[in-house]
């Protein structure tokens, strides 16, 4: 069976998920968190900063000696010239300086800012204009004088200080920002920039502003850097929050800003990079590989997503991958979901155990072995409808295997068979295992007072790159094997698989038959000149217990592997035979096409059947199209020939299958005179494809119209095709566009309902 998870539900399901985590990301929706993790990543990776910037604070041991804050501007001139003193690279003075005190003081002040030799700056301190547009700045004049200023502005985000201006438009012009001052790199103008907080703002130098006057600080610590003079005593009011450091004066966010630059202007690559991918990762989970490993592709891409996006941060690049693990997250809850529903609605109410169609989707372990078990028991019966009796035997069976099984992971068939998984195990190991199963059978089960003697056999497929479908059967095959030869397991080989398939495939396609799991579907063929379903191709559907459901030429190419060709197709012809005798009594003239191989028309199986159909009245041979769907590989083939006008002959029509896969396939035309084209879907499409493309596509049509050769697109799902294809005189088309495979009664009731409409 295909994978029925709903691709097409579960892809409109992720675009609408996309939009709405795009949406969210696009809006900040996911900014706090981002930078919570942020913050958290910092204190994690802690690093010292470079030590080429010192602060010189108005600390609680100064302020105690010297006197209340604010000193007089004498004392702050004075402390001014000390620092000069020490011959540093700078001097950033960030202090506010709002009124006037006296005539005397501020000329002090004024004096001492002219005097000093190191390069100085004042902070400007900023404040909101009422429109928000424009800031306001502040700073006495007696202070400030002819010395250039900077500004002081803190933006706020949550109630932390995540980022710091480089310059800021104000009524007096834009002016730097200490930070892009100090760091004296070339930043974007008007511009925040994303704080470094793996600086440990602990390890910022600082001297104590009385230690300075006293002229005990180490001036080997002083001179030749960068001096920043703020208030670090935090009774003061000039203290803000710092994520993952708590409370800090505000200098010391002028320091990390600077050490910040120093690094280079950092970066942002946001977060429509890793959304981008999260789209990939979507995509993924939309091909059969992606929906059975969903958990891994989740897990895997959300971890390279932090991985990366953890790298980036210590690169000092920014970005946010939140929107795109929401995207991935919420894709892999709802896809595991969707698969564990599937899984739910695949347990056997009988039972209550899980059906091994669940495989399809379920999680593989990595390099896991499949185990299949067949029961033997005295009374052995064979078919797929699960009578009383089976059914204790199997809930016993299974209860007695859980024990050293995990019951979640056992899985069971119509036929009396279970499959699990379990990790790949040396030999000795595995069979050790096994053992220890078949010894928990040497008791025999007591259902409703009568003893049954069970034994188990276990089939073992280890060959990690088949695809599921494969192992499931090889490991079931396998264990009937070990149960024929009474060994407790065999382990799968591809002989052991094909010797199982030559002897089983017929007798269960026998009882598949006989107990309804094979079906036909019909695929109407609509004429393109005035739109009515003349004709319909017929497919059997078979709903194996392991397999899952076969069909086309899965199903054919397990008949011809296994040397039940004739027998499968024979069934197909029984059933166009039938049925085409069944619509032509309705509407007269309606024609059945099937699928068939080469080998079998060219076999004794078709002869036979040919030869019961000239005694049959029910129905008119002409009516019946074989589609040869191998006829490109046997194209030289005198056999093949004979065999198509032996066919012909019989009053039966013959086509060509997959028609304009080479550009060769015009000669088949000439060389085999069908009576039918039926034109892949790439040839189609060939006609709005290049010039060149286009002018064999038309002449092939051309040239099947002129020999009497009817055309027949199959696989039409593109409207513009099917147009071209009207206007260049194709016959008929059969796909999506003109109706999904039914069921006979489902078919007839749907022509009866577009004829009524027609004549109504």
């Amino acid at each position: 069976m295909a994978l029925n998870l709903n691709r097409s539900k579960i892809g409109r399901t992720m675009l609408f998920m996309a939009i709405i985590c795009g949406g969210l990301g696009a809006v900040g929706f996911f900014k706090p968190v981002t930078l919570s993790l942020n913050s958290l990543q910092s204190k994690i990776r802690t690093k010292a900063v470079s030590g080429e910037i010192v602060v010189v604070g108005i600390d609680s041991p100064s302020i105690r000696d010297i006197g209340r804050w604010p000193w007089p501007r004498d004392v702050q001139g004075e402390l001014f010239r000390k620092i000069d003193g020490y011959k540093p690279k700078a001097i950033y003075i960030d202090i506010g300086y709002q009124g006037k005190t006296t005539a005397q003081a501020d000329q002090s002040l004024r004096n001492s800012m002219e005097g000093l030799q190191s390069p100085t700056k004042i902070i400007a301190l900023a404040t909101d204009a009422d429109d928000g547009s424009v800031r306001s700045i502040y700073s006495h004049e007696a202070a400030v004088g002819k010395t250039p200023s900077v500004s002081a502005y803190f933006p706020y985000l949550f109630g932390y200080v995540w980022e710091l201006p480089t310059t800021i438009e104000t009524d007096r012009g834009r002016i730097k920002s200490l930070a892009t001052s100090a760091a004296a790199s070339a930043v974007p103008s008007n511009r925040n920039f994303r704080i470094d907080y793996t600086f440990n703002p602990q390890t910022i130098p600082q001297f104590a502003a009385k230690d300075i006057l006293s002229g005990t600080a180490p001036a080997e610590k002083i001179r030749g850097r960068i001096v920043v003079i703020g208030v670090t005593d935090i009774t003061q009011n000039d203290v803000h929050s710092m994520p993952g450091w708590g409370e800090n004066p505000g200098v010391l966010f002028h320091v990390l800003g600077i050490e910040t630059l120093k690094q280079g202007y950092p970066s942002n690559w946001g977060w429509i990079p890793f959304f981008l991918f999260a789209l990939l990762v979507g995509v993924i989970h939309l091909t059969r590989a992606g929906l059975q490993r969903s958990k891994l592709v989740t897990w895997t891409s959300t971890s390279l997503i932090i991985a990366v996006s953890s790298g980036l941060t210590q690169a000092h690049i920014g970005n946010d991958p939140l929107p795109a693990i929401a995207l991935i997250a919420s894709i892999g809850i709802y896809v595991s979901r969707q698969k564990a529903a599937l899984i739910r609605a695949q347990r056997n109410e009988q039972t209550g155990f899980a059906d091994m169609t669940g495989y399809r989707v379920k999680e593989i372990i990595s390099n896991a072995l499949f185990v299949g078990a067949t029961i033997k028991r005295s009374e052995t019966r064979h078919g797929y409808a699960l009578q009383a009796d089976d059914i204790r035997i199997m809930k016993e069976v299974a209860r007695r295997l859980s024990t050293l099984i995990d019951e979640r992971q056992l899985t069971h068939n119509t036929n009396q068979q279970f499959l699990w998984e379990m990790p790949l195990i040396d030999t000795a190991k595995l069979s050790e295992h096994l053992e220890g199963l078949r010894r928990m059978f040497s008791a025999p089960l007591v259902i409703d007072g009568r003893t049954i003697d069970v034994d188990i056999f276990f089939g073992i497929d280890r060959d990690v790159n088949a695809n599921i479908e494969r192992r499931m059967e090889s490991a079931l095959s396998t264990s009937i094997l070990a149960r024929d030869s009474e060994s407790t397991f065999k382990i799968a080989t591809s002989a052991s698989f094909e010797e199982h398939l030559a002897r089983q495939f017929g007798p269960e396609f026998d009882n598949a038959i006989a107990n309804g799991d094979v079906h036909v579907v019909f695929a109407g063929q609509q004429q393109l000149n005035n739109g009515r379903i003349t004709a319909a191709e017929i497919e059997l559907i078979w709903n194996h217990p392991a397999y899952g459901e076969l069909s086309g030429s899965k199903l054919f190419g397990l008949a011809t592997e296994s040397g039940n060709l004739d027998k499968v197709s024979l069934y197909l012809c029984e059933q166009a035979s039938h049925y085409v005798g069944e619509i032509n009594t309705i509407w007269p003239g309606f024609s059945i096409s099937m699928k068939m191989s080469v080998e079998f028309i060219s076999g004794e199986g078709l002869k036979s059947w040919i030869a019961s159909c000239m005694k049959a009245t029910h129905f008119k041979t002409n009516n019946i199209i074989f589609n040869l769907i191998n006829v490109h590989a046997h194209r030289n083939d005198p056999v093949l020939q004979w065999s198509i006008r032996n066919v012909q002959n019989h009053g039966f029509k013959v086509g060509i299958g997959n028609f304009g896969i080479t550009n060769s396939d015009i000669d088949l035309i000439k060389m085999f005179n069908p009576d039918e084209l039926f034109l892949s879907k790439s040839f189609s499409a060939e006609l709005l494809g290049s010039t060149s493309n286009q002018m064999y596509a038309s002449a092939a049509l051309r040239i099947a119209s002129a020999t009497n050769t009817k055309t027949i697109a199959q696989g039409m799902d593109d409207r513009p095709v099917l147009a071209e294809l009207k206007e260049q005189g194709c016959d008929r088309a059969q796909g999506k566009i003109v109706a999904s495979p039914l069921t006979y009664d489902d078919f007839i009731a749907y022509l009866t309902d577009k004829r009524d409409k027609k004549t109504g």
